[in-house]
Parts: C-alpha cells; sequence; structure tokens
C-alpha cells in the first residue's frame, strides 16, 4: 500500500526492508538497524538547518513538525519562518541505506536565495572511534568533501554522504555535521527547492583498508600505507551510487570515438571525405561499435577559423551544425538536415550505426543575454553560464529536439567549464547535473559521454552519463605521464587501467559506468607542436591528413582486453584501421574476428562483468595488476603485467572473494594452462609474461568446466637480455645474449601478414614498422635530458631515445631504443651499455622488443 497512512499525531511507523530498518521520533531519525548483522546505531540527535536571504532556521529552534508516513517514506513537515520544510526519509526495497532530502516551499512571490544547506546534523550514541573523509578538494573548482566514513566499536561502519562534491564534514566527538553552500537563486515556478539528499547506510567493516593515496603513476615508489576507505565502506558507496543511476543499459556499450583516428581532418563536404568516412563506419561496424562519436569538418556548413571555443573545435560540433545552432541560423526543432550530414546518418544506419554528435554546452549561444558572461582575465570572449536556468532550459529543449531530428544515438559533452563569473560554482553544477539528468529522463536510451570537465566532479555529476572521460585528462600522448613501453597501445591502456581503478576505489563508480579504452588516440600535433593545417580558397582553414596510419599491430590485443578487463560496460573504440588504405586492406579477418569475440563476449558475460573489481593493488611498475569478475564462486580474472620482464603473481583465496572448496583454473585464449585444480585454502602463483595478459575462468569442481584446448609445446626463450644488480646506480651494463632463429622467422612472417609500405617517419613510433627486431631499456622515471650509448659485439650501435609521442616531447620519454634487426640469428652476442647515474630500481632491464612468446606458461 502506497498512499499516505495519514497524518500521524505521535511516533512515525519505522521503514523496514530487508537490509535496514530505520526507526523514528518526534523529530527524526532515532535508529538505524543492519538486519543481516543485527547491528544498531542509535541517534540522539538528527537535525537540519538552512539559511535563506541571510536567515537561518535550525531544526532544534522550529516549532514541532507534524508527520506523514507511506510504505517506503516518512515526511516531517516543519514551519521555519515564510518557508515550509518538509524533511523525507526514505527507504526503498532494495536499498541499503536511508535516504534524508529537504524540501522547501512558500517565501516571497520574487524567489528567494539559498545560501546554505546542513543536510545532516547528527549525534550518535555510540562512540565514533575514527573517521575518514574522502573528497575531491580541487581549490579551482571550489569542490571538497564526499561525506564520511565513521568507525564506531565492534567493527562496525556508518557511511554518511550527501550527494555533492562540494560538501564540508565536521566532527566534534560523537557529533557530526554535513553542509554546503548552494549559494543560488530559487523562485516558486521551479517547484520546492530540493537539497541533495543525505544517506546513511551500516557498514560491517573488513578490516582490509585501501591505501589514502594511489601511488602517482609510474612513480617507483614508496607506496603510501596511510590507510583510507575500508574495502566495504567502498562497496557501499558504489552501491548508493548504483542505486541512483539513470536508465541504466540492460548491455554494455561498444562506441568508437571517431577523433582518435583524426576524423576531424576529413572534410565530409567532399565526396572523397564521404568515401572516407563511411571507410570509419564500415569498419567500426565491423569490429562491433553500435556507436559513433562523430567529428569530421564540414566545409559546408563551417569554418574552423569562425570557432569561438577556447580550442577552436566548434566547427565540428552538432554534427557540424553547432556554429548555425550558436548563432540561431539553423534550430533543431524546424532545420532541415543538411544533404552532407543526412548522407552519412543514413549510411550509418544502414550499418546498425547511430552517430554521437559532439557538443559544447557553455558557448555563448545567441537568444539571450542573460546567460552570457565573460570568462576571467579574458575581456574578449564570452560564455554561456550553466548556473543560469535559462540555458538549462535552453539546452534541454535543443538537445532534445536535436535527437529527434537527426536520429542520433547520444551526445559527448566537452568543454562543460562550470568556473565563470556571476553564479556560484555549486549552482553551474547543479544546472548542468539538471541537464544531463533531464536529457536522460526524456530520452532514456540516450549515450552520454563525458568528457572535459565532467570527470573532475566526482561520482554524484554521473548518474544520467554512460562513463565520464576514460583517461581522466586528453587521451593524447602528450596530455598524461606514459608507462615505459615502446607500444602506445599498451601504453594507453595502463593509463586506462590506472584511471578506471580511481574511478572504482576513489570515486566509487560502479562498474556499469567505468569507462574502458581500447586502443591510442593517435598524434595530433607535428614536430612544431601544431595540427597541420593549411588555408584553401574555397574552404577556409583547413586541417590537413596527418597520422592517418597508426595501428599498434602488436598493443591492440592487450589493450582490448584491458579495457573489458577493468570497463567491460562501456568499450571505448579508439584508432582503428580505416583510414590508411594499406591498413584498411591488410587488417586481417582473423583479426577483426578476435576483436568481435571479445566485444561480444564482455555482452555475454555482462553479469560477471557487473561485479569485476580491481585485485592485486593499484597498477604501478614493478608489479602485476588485475581484476576478479566473480558470481558467488565462479567467474574470471584477468591478470596484466605492464612490465617488460616475466612477473608473477599470487592469488588467494580472500583476494578473490571465495569460499573453502576446490576449483578449476582454466585460462581463456590461444595457450591453455589445462583444467588446474587449485585446493582448499591454497595460494595460487601464476606467470605472467612482460607486457601481457592472462584471463582466467575459475569454477567449482563440482561444476563441468569445458576442456581448454591441448596446450601448445612451449618454447624456452627469455626477452630479457642480462640481469640487473639490484646496487645498480648507473654506469657500465654487460651481458651476453642470442637471439634464435624462430625469432627472425616470426618477423618475417610478421612481414608478410601486414605488409605495409612503411615510410621514414613511420619508422620513428616504437609502435610501427612491427616486423623490426628492437631493443629497448626499461628505465622508471627516465630523463629525458639523459644520453646513453650501445655497442654489440664491440661495435657502436644508434641508441634511440623513445616516446609515446611521436614528437619529443619530455614528459613522453620512456627510455632507449635500437633496431638491432641486422643482427644474425643463434651466435652469442654481447652488449656494452653506458647509462647515466640513477637511482635504485630505476633500471628495469635491457630486453628484446617485437617477440611473440611461443608457447604457454605456468
Amino acid at each position: 500500500m502506497l498512499v499516505l497512512l495519514g497524518l500521524l499525531q505521535t511516533t512515525p511507523p519505522p521503514l523496514t526492508n530487508a537490509r535496514v530498518r530505520a526507526e523514528f521520533g518526534p523529530l527524526g531519525l532515532v535508529a538505524l538497524t543492519d538486519v543481516a548483522q543485527h547491528a544498531v546505531y542509535r541517534l540522539t540527535r538528527d537535525a537540519f538547518s538552512l539559511t535563506i536571504g541571510g536567515t537561518s532556521y535550525d531544526s532544534p529552534g522550529l516549532p514541532k513538525p507534524s508527520t506523514s508516513a507511506s510504505r517506503t517514506a516518512v515526511t516531517y513537515r516543519w514551519t521555519a519562518g515564510p518557508y515550509r520544510v518538509d524533511v523525507v526519509y526514505e527507504l526503498r526495497p532494495e536499498w541499503g541505506f536511508v535516504s534524508k532530502q529537504l524540501l522547501v516551499t512558500g517565501g516571497s512571490a520574487g524567489g528567494y536565495h539559498v545560501d546554505g544547506v546542513t543536510v545532516l546534523d547528527v549525534a550518535l550514541a555510540d562512540t565514533i572511534r575514527d573517521a575518514y573523509v574522502p573528497g575531491s578538494h580541487r581549490a579551482g573548482l571550489g569542490t571538497g568533501d564526499y561525506g564520511a566514513a565513521l568507525r564506531l566499536a565492534a567493527s562496525r561502519g556508518l557511511l554518511a554522504v550527501v550527494q555533492n562534491p562540494f560538501l564540508e564534514f565536521q566532527r566534534d566527538g560523537h557529533v557530526f555535521t554535513i553542509r554546503y553552500q548552494p549559494d543560488m537563486d530559487w523562485r516558486a515556478e521551479y517547484g520546492p527547492f530540493a537539497s541533495d539528499r543525505g544517506l546513511l547506510a551500516p557498514v560491517r567493516l573488513s578490516g582490509r583498508y585501501v591505501p589514502a593515496r594511489m601511488l602517482p603513476e609510474w612513480r617507483l615508489g614508496p607506496v603510501d600505507t596511510t590507510p583510507g576507505m575500508d574495502e566495504a565502506e567502498v562497496e557501499t558507496f558504489t552501491d548508493m551510487v548504483r542505486a541512483f543511476l539513470i536508465h541504466p543499459p540492460a548491455h554494455p556499450l561498444t562506441i568508437f570515438v571517431g577523433w582518435t583516428a583524426n576524423d576531424y581532418q576529413i572534410d565530409v563536404a567532399t565526396p572523397a571525405g564521404q568515401d572516407e568516412y563511411t571507410r570509419l563506419l564500415d569498419r567500426a561496424a565491423g569490429l562491433g561499435a553500435g556507436y559513433v562519436l562523430f567529428a569530421p569538418s564540414n566545409s559546408a556548413l563551417s569554418r574552423r577559423e569562425e570557432s569561438v571555443d577556447d580550442w577552436s573545435w566548434e566547427h565540428v560540433l552538432w554534427l557540424g551544425l553547432g556554429q548555425k545552432i550558436r548563432k540561431g541560423e539553423w534550430d533543431p526543432a524546424t532545420g532541415v538536415v543538411p544533404p552532407s550530414v543526412q548522407a552519412l546518418l543514413d549510411y550509418a544506419r544502414g550499418q546498425h550505426v547511430k552517430l554521437v554528435a559532439y557538443v559544447y554546452p557553455v558557448l555563448p549561444f545567441a537568444g539571450n543575454p542573460a546567460w552570457l558572461v565573460r570568462a576571467a582575465g579574458d575581456s574578449t570572449h564570452r560564455f554561456a553560464s550553466l548556473g543560469v536556468r535559462a540555458l538549462q532550459d535552453w539546452l534541454i529543449d535543443k538537445l532534445v529536439a536535436f535527437h529527434r531530428r537527426t536520429g542520433i544515438g547520444g551526445y559527448a559533452f566537452d568543454h562543460t567549464f562550470l568556473t565563470y563569473n556571476g553564479t556560484s560554482r555549486y549552482a553551474q553544477w547543479w544546472g548542468w547535473r539538471r541537464v544531463t539528468e533531464e536529457l536522460k529522463r526524456r530520452v532514456p536510451e540516450i549515450v552520454i559521454d563525458g568528457r572535459q570537465a565532467y570527470q573532475n566532479y566526482g561520482p554524484w555529476s554521473w548518474l544520467a552519463g554512460s562513463y565520464p572521460h576514460p583517461t581522466s585528462t586528453d587521451e593524447q600522448p602528450e596530455s598524461f605521464v606514459p608507462f615505459p613501453d615502446l607500444s602506445f597501445d599498451r601504453v594507453s591502456a595502463d593509463r586506462e587501467r590506472y584511471t578506471a581503478y580511481r574511478y572504482r576505489l576513489y570515486e566509487f563508480a560502479p562498474s556499469e559506468i567505468v569507462p574502458g579504452f581500447i586502443g591510442h588516440q593517435t598524434s595530433r600535433a607535428d614536430d612544431s607542436g601544431d595540427m597541420p593545417s593549411e588555408r584553401t580558397r574555397d574552404r577556409g582553414v583547413v586541417l590537413t591528413r596527418f597520422r592517418a596510419r597508426d595501428w599498434d599491430y602488436l598493443g591492440w590485443r592487450y589493450s582490448l582486453i584491458s579495457s573489458i578487463a577493468i570497463a567491460g560496460w562501456n568499450n571505448v573504440i579508439d584508432m582503428i584501421p580505416a583510414r590508411d588504405s594499406s591498413e584498411h586492406a591488410y587488417f586481417s579477418a582473423a583479426d577483426q574476428a578476435w576483436f568481435r569475440h571479445w566485444i561480444a563476449w564482455a555482452d555475454t558475460n555482462r553479469e560477471y562483468l557487473r561485479h569485476s573489481r580491481p585485485i592485486l593493488g593499484q597498477p604501478a611498475i614493478g608489479k602485476i595488476d588485475g581484476t576478479a569478475a566473480m558470481l558467488g564462486d565462479h567467474g574470471f580474472v584477468f591478470l596484466f603485467n605492464p612490465n617488460a620482464r616475466r612477473l608473477t603473481a599470487t592469488l588467494t583465496r580472500q583476494e578473490l572473494g571465495l569460499a573453502a572448496g576446490s576449483f578449476w583454473l582454466r585460462e581463456l585464449g590461444e595457450e591453455g594452462l589445462g583444467a588446474r585444480v587449485w585446493g582448499l585454502g591454497d595460494t595460487i602463483s601464476i606467470s605472467v609474461e612482460g607486457e601481457s595478459y592472462r584471463v582466467l575462468a575459475i569454477a567449482p569442481v563440482g561444476r563441468r568446466v569445458a576442456a581448454p584446448p591441448a596446450p601448445l609445446a612451449a618454447v624456452s626463450f627469455n626477452r630479457q637480455i642480462g640481469v640487473v644488480d639490484s646496487s645498480f646506480t648507473g654506469g657500465s651494463f654487460a651481458a651476453t645474449f642470442s637471439v634464435p632463429r624462430w625469432v627472425f622467422d616470426q618477423l618475417a612472417a610478421r612481414r608478410r601478414a601486414w605488409p605495409i609500405p612503411w615510410t621514414a617517419a613511420d619508422s620513428v613510433a616504437t609502435w610501427l614498422v612491427p616486423e623490426r627486431l628492437l631493443l629497448f631499456v626499461q628505465i622508471a622515471e627516465p630523463d629525458d635530458a639523459w644520453t646513453a650509448s650501445l655497442r654489440i659485439d664491440g661495435r657502436p650501435v644508434e641508441l634511440e631515445k623513445a616516446y609515446s609521442s611521436i614528437r619529443r616531447v619530455p614528459r613522453d620519454f620512456v627510455g632507449f631504443w635500437a633496431d638491432i634487426s641486422a643482427l644474425s640469428p643463434d651466435p652469442t652476442h654481447t652488449l656494452e651499455l653506458q647509462l647515466p647515474s640513477m637511482k635504485l630500481g630505476q633500471l628495469q632491464g635491457v630486453f628484446l622488443e617485437n617477440v611473440e612468446p611461443m608457447g604457454p606458461l605456468h
């Protein structure tokens, strides 16, 4: 029975489900019970406060409230001066927490200004032994705490959060408050002013803690051992976020991001541009993509030099109609879709693909000068502020109309800056959240790809979106610190796993909204640091063809499996072999089938992937990382070794969350472990070849497990040359090595399978020309200013500096490399390396690259 039970003159009835029981007194919540654990949390105070128009209203000083109740909610109705404040407690059947929300009505006809809100003002009967405060403090954005994890006696915890990233948590003994400052105007015609929900969840602490801070990417350490959130607190927070996802998808999303193949260089106003883009669409569809983020140029509709955004990309927005929409020259509700755009919409539809439009929400749209503001420190440019209600309404209407007019599958929002003057940063964040959530409610199936600066505001910002930014920064190689590796697909995969680890354990993102990243963003800028361009007579300034050939032939499998392992609900496909005619022609049917197989595997096993979680700690240099996707006593384990040398992972029952018993362990893929039995109480050690991965299926012995293919015959070969002494701090490194003939046979076979007409410029990229035998000096925290020299068999060998970008950007330096393809097979060679002074542990080793392992590892 969902109707109100009536006005209550005394204590409201409790709210109860299978997980939580909430009990109430005359003024609010008085007890919260974890049903399964029989753990009771008693409150001696449950208050709130509001500051409106400079006047504060604290609930202990207000007249006593009246109450009403339904099966899932209890409401206290307070009078606060000219305002009515309904405090609504809610407990839905599936929730493991209780919600508290303030709804304000009344006030003057002209509206009012909400200065501050304290949603949770609580005193516990128990002693709070410890409190950990997670957050996302960015001074430039004004963000603060996410709430608090309170630790009590007997392994009991209480998670207290409010659904925004601008919080201030304070505690004095057993009393705590969580407040924030909306600093925003409100009018009666908007409906009640609704505070962000406060959530209280009981937690049974595990005693296993996530470090308070991640080790900065690819630093040697030491690791910060300060404990942060308990694993159970992380899981509880994540479940809270999952409970509020708006129309989450039933199946994983697979989307190709056109700009990672530099699609903006393609002018689809021309016949040649139409042909090239259909080739991209063909390849994306053939790899399993259902969506394509569409951002080519269209000189018939817009010009790059007329773009008004900070990055000069306006000409590719809204399927190329962005400049016209901003000027008010094309209305999504009534405008005719231009033929050059309609042709590609129709072609994509024929390939069962939907285009995703690229949009900047804060450009200075015509129509209402009230939403225009000046950028700080810039007197010439104006932008639109999402803190203005009129802009929010306009955007919602235009986005829905554009979707209906064109039949697109969604939007990629970028350049969404929320720090303009005129309204508070909270008001701008709230406004953008309103736009995305209302869009998703009106168009439940829509895809929302979140770019800058969506990723910076935490999980309560992401409830309507498909995922936040896949790499947390721009995907370009110059935008992040690379793992020391010669393959940019692997470098990008390692960055994505590092980012996803943070999203999962520090931003509490459920698997359904964690972004994948398959492949890489090909470089945009040449040695000048700019994108090559030319001014034409009839098309204005155009970006010329650059880096259309960039498929990482040896790195893409690692990248694909890495993405599925940590983010299999959002398969974000990047650079694909399509624009370059040779790459397009020689990308084999077998490779395409392998790619599609794993995309389909992710969909088939989506419930396992929904429950995936990181294991073995964060991705870092010198170790293996991984994920476990388990449903009860069976599932899958993914292991990744980003390092060049072979390493061993030790898995334990506790790490995987398995109960006592014996389990089959079976490897998926071309090489098999065989169906090994893992016995009661055991740990198991599994070797992972350098720059490689393993996928393992686990099931109880009682379950039938399909037998794997017979293992291939193993060939013993170690790619590492010599052994690095633990005391090495620079100077001479000497070793001997030989290269078996089968290695050169493998390289020759690869040349026949991938016969690309390479150029000298291609050879600069260490992930291209994979028929070369390369030598790699892998160094942690390498310094671009270093010099080194190499002699093989007493003769000097040119030693190059390796970068993850195709130009020399110091931060992108990953080590030294040499092309040693001219060496003769089988004889023993001597190696003499002179290296600069460095710290203990920096030299990771010297390795042969572009050699694939032969046979299984154990």
